[in-house]
């Protein structure tokens, strides 16, 4: 069988990744993503370290806006990307994130040697119980489309765009005055 031609079809396709996949990924990382529901009900995420322990994930965090989150919605995901060779994967575990207190679960889970990336002390382990897993992998494109372009402007702002951007003004929260 012959090799897909460049930008066929099938070297373009996103394989579904099995569940036992998606745990040897989950189990060969420790970084990803934490996304979390606050406690007005909008979305935040955050980076941060992890340990997978017999079907779950534990992670380390400190009192703050993750931890309310956590407690007050405890459906969270956690995605993670990576690539091997000329293929890029994503993982997204969702689950049901609690504190964990007892010392022996967190020695089980190896989560006592968890340490953050962030300077910040993260006294807290929280255990991630998997409702489900899923995962895709595709091969990176390495060249852009071949699609018709559209002229190019010799004027204006989209002729400038080759130099660094302004950066745009940050609104205040609306609780600070």
């Amino acid at each position: 069988m012959s090799a897909p031609e460049s930008g066929s079809a099938d070297e373009l396709r996103v394989e579904s990744l099995s569940t036992a996949e998606c745990w040897r990924l989950i189990e060969r990382e420790d970084f990803g993503r934490l996304a979390v529901v606050r406690g007005d009900g909008t979305p935040d995420v955050f980076p941060l370290n992890y340990v997978p322990y017999r079907g779950n994930v534990y992670v380390r965090t400190a009192p703050g806006s993750k931890l309310r989150s956590i407690i007050a919605h405890p459906e969270v995901a956690l995605e993670l990307d990576g690539e091997d060779g000329d293929l890029a994967w994503s993982v997204v575990l969702h689950g049901k994130a609690s504190r964990v207190v007892a010392d022996a679960a967190i020695l089980a889970a190896g989560a006592d040697h968890l340490v953050s990336e962030q300077p910040e002390e993260k006294p807290y382990v929280v255990k991630i119980a998997t409702v489900e897993v899923t995962g895709r992998r595709f091969r990176r494109r390495t060249a852009p489309p071949q699609t018709e372009q559209p002229p190019r402007l010799t004027t204006g702002p989209l002729h400038t765009a080759r130099r660094k951007p302004k950066p745009i003004a940050a609104y205040p929260p609306p609780w600070v005055d």
